[in-house]
């Protein structure tokens, strides 16, 4: 079985990514009006065709910000514990179902630190103590500062414990609770919350502590069948990376050329944004255009040349969206050059 918890040397050498799934958490779960979301995700860099992704990867950075903006919007110092009461199960993708078809909460929370991975490399979700009447998790953040790691620990905290509560039907309170960042001018919201007065502030660590006994109670969401397809489908998973914009041209270009000829303007209309902020951000993943219509064009062609090898010239180039044969010849000399 893979480890996701990687190496803290590792992780620390490259940015932090994390999947669409959390950026998308603090916008739809922190009553933002519509307009203010979209502003919100603008402001960070997280465009729409992100957020309709159900696979994008992109740098921490964005949802930590992301919390920042939404409690000063929200003028709201407990936007992060409003949005964990607001948690259903499945908004997280993976993890959060390899949590809930576990069989006890043992496993869930088990699995959660075996996998967070999937969905996060800048979280550790570790089990670090374990005695006859308690269990203890931390969570740490490897990258990240301020409050948007402060109320990004809050809501990770928060939602587990919420989490919990619905997949197991029981009001299952920590005995303690500890917080790395300071503490707040009032935590009667966070004693709610929690359902424990045992919260430290200022603590070595971010923790939250369970009985023992609790650990054994069944999931009513456990599926054992769909858990062990989810397994290997996690063992399976390659590391998250940035899902880069050349990628989502590639994904628009598969679907614009079947309409013949493709130019950039049209394309950059697809994607929401100018002909110049699609070539910047190509330039940035150090590309350009030229380049990735020709890679669109060569994959069309050769997955053309699989399916029906006898297809002629003019048909070919109508299908790589030339305007006639003699652009495709041209095309065929650049890309016979070293």
């Amino acid at each position: 079985m893979l480890n996701y918890s990687l190496d803290r040397r590792m992780i620390c050498a490259v940015d932090a990514v994390d999947h669409i799934f959390l950026p998308k958490y603090v916008l739809d779960t922190t009553g933002l009006a519509e307009s203010v979301r979209q502003r919100l995700a603008d402001e960070v860099d997280v465009p729409g065709w992100m957020l309709s992704s159900t696979s994008a990867i992109l740098p921490s950075d964005r949802y930590l910000r992301l919390w920042e903006l939404a409690e000063h919007e929200l003028d709201d110092p407990d936007v992060a514990l409003r949005a964990a009461l607001a948690y259903v199960p499945g908004q997280l993708g993976l993890i959060d179902y390899l949590f809930t078809t576990a069989p006890t909460l043992g496993e869930g929370l088990a699995l959660t630190g075996m996998y967070i991975g999937t969905s996060t490399t800048n979280h550790h979700f570790t089990i670090v103590g374990e005695s006859e009447d308690q269990m203890s998790v931390d969570l740490s953040l490897l990258q990240g500062e301020g409050r948007g790691r402060d109320l990004a620990v809050q809501v990770a905290l928060a939602g587990t414990v919420t989490k919990i509560r619905r997949v197991t039907g029981q009001q299952v309170n920590p005995v303690r609770v500890r917080f790395r960042q300071s503490a707040p001018p009032r935590h009667d919201q966070f004693i709610e919350l929690f359902g424990t007065a045992r919260i430290d502030f200022g603590a070595p660590t971010n923790q939250l502590t369970f009985r023992t006994a609790d650990l054994a109670l069944p999931m009513l969401t456990a599926d054992p069948v769909l858990a062990a397809i989810l397994h290997r489908s996690a063992d399976a998973m390659a590391q998250p990376r940035i899902t880069m914009w050349s990628e989502r041209l590639q994904q628009v270009l598969a679907v614009m050329m079947d309409d013949g000829t493709v130019t950039i303007d049209p394309v950059a209309r697809r994607m929401a944004m100018s002909r110049r902020s699609l070539q910047r951000r190509l330039a940035e993943e150090g590309t350009t255009w030229r380049q990735e219509i020709d890679r669109a064009r060569r994959r069309r062609l050769e997955d053309r040349s699989r399916s029906s090898p006898t297809t002629n010239r003019t048909e070919i180039a109508h299908l790589l969206g030339y305007s006639d044969a003699r652009s495709l010849g041209r095309a065929y000399r650049r890309w016979s050059q070293p």
